[in-house]
């Protein structure tokens, strides 16, 4: 009867020392304010940079699957410029510039992280401006921000940058 106790203090503390990811607010309404030409009005550090960390949840809204394929493997930079405009009616288009081909899963959620549209495209390597159109679909609101999440993947498929930008719809 004296092993039942020790059986249970084990049980109980092997459970306590799990290791689980802390709960995290997302507070999108910080954002890289930016106006009809580029200019930058106001800054969220945080936005349109390449991310160190990301938790498991942030992590999995990339793994959805596409068609695109790139012949590259190997890795380069990667530059982004903030949307233009931002707040935006819900067109505005994101500057990139990527050393080599590579491909660019993106997808745009609540604070909820919640998916309401995602995308991925090809970068052949070089400076490009592309455009997104978020107006169309319902799920985004007028008054609220958004976050876009993007990763960059080589032909292996394998991540090599990733990041975040904020976007307000007015």
């Amino acid at each position: 009867m004296k092993a039942l106790p020790a059986f249970l203090f084990f049980v109980i503390a092997s459970v306590a020392s799990c290791k689980k990811e802390k709960a995290v607010l997302y507070d999108f309404s910080k954002y890289t304010a930016t106006d009809i030409s580029g200019t930058i009005v106001s800054i969220d550090s945080t936005d349109w940079a390449y991310d160190a960390t990301w938790t498991t949840a942030e992590l999995k809204l990339l793994t959805f699957k596409d068609t695109i394929k790139v012949s590259d493997s190997t890795y380069g930079y990667v530059q982004l410029s903030p949307a233009t405009p931002n707040p935006t009616s819900g067109v505005f288009i994101i500057g990139s510039d990527t050393e080599k081909e590579c491909k660019m899963k993106a997808v745009f959620v609540n604070e909820q992280l919640n998916i309401l549209h995602y995308l991925s495209k090809k970068f052949t390597g070089g400076p490009i401006l592309t455009a997104y159109d978020l107006s169309v679909h319902t799920a985004f609101r007028k008054g609220n921000c958004y976050r876009m999440y993007y990763g960059f993947f080589n032909a292996k498929d394998s991540l090599f940058y990733k990041g975040h930008g904020d976007i307000r719809i007015e």
